[in-house]
């Protein structure tokens, strides 16, 4: 091979080989361009992803606060017309019941009187009342003794003391004042409004949520 044979051989050579490497190096840099490219999307994509999750997260807990001030407020308004009613009802029955010469405050007295001594122990007993309640009481204290003693099956023996602190109703006391039964209206009241409550809340609200 001549000497400008062989010069045109290297050059052949050289420039094959510049192409490769310029054809790979192309290559390589549009790999990289490729792959910058869908890093570069799946960062974005990630970023969204993150983005709609925090506002769904952010959104969530907002309701959630929403929610709770209205389930607050709900339960608010239920406990004031919850009280409303029973305050209207402890009206009425302290006007029906305030004139204790009439039928009505007669029965529920015996009535009241008969199902605490039932639900204590003993016979020997202490019954407290306001002074109405009371003179009235010992007036009819043989008509008392006697229902009393026959509902619970054993001789009944009953004292009667006065306690202002009472305004209808009777606490009823063991001799030993170691048990009693509070069946004072305000009592009772209390314990059907904590038994009732739920009833109530359905009457009133029911389908309000």
């Amino acid at each position: 091979m001549s000497i400008t044979n062989f010069a045109t051989h290297i050059e052949k050579e050289t420039k094959s080989e510049i192409e490769e490497i310029r054809r790979k190096a192309e290559n390589e840099a549009n790999q990289i361009v490729e792959e910058s490219k869908k890093k570069a999307q799946d960062i974005i994509k990630e970023q969204k992803h993150k983005m709609a999750q925090e506002k769904f997260i952010r959104e969530r807990s907002e309701l959630a606060i929403i929610r709770m001030k209205q389930n607050t407020e709900l339960v608010k308004t239920k406990s004031e017309w919850l009280d409303r009613a029973f305050d209207e009802a402890q009206k009425k029955l302290f006007e029906l019941l305030k004139d204790t010469n009439s039928p009505t405050y007669k029965k529920f007295l015996n009535d009241i009187i008969v199902e605490g001594i039932v639900s204590m122990k003993g016979s020997k007993l202490i019954i407290q009342s306001d002074q109405k309640t009371n003179d009235l009481l010992k007036k009819n204290s043989a008509t008392i003794t006697k229902s009393a003693s026959k509902v619970k099956g054993d001789h009944i023996d009953l004292k009667f003391e006065q306690n202002p602190g009472i305004r209808i109703g009777v606490i009823i006391q063991s001799d030993d004042k170691r048990q009693y039964y509070n069946n004072t209206l305000e009592a009772r009241l209390t314990g059907t409004r904590e038994s009732f409550s739920g009833d109530v809340y359905t009457l009133l609200f029911e389908g309000v949520d």
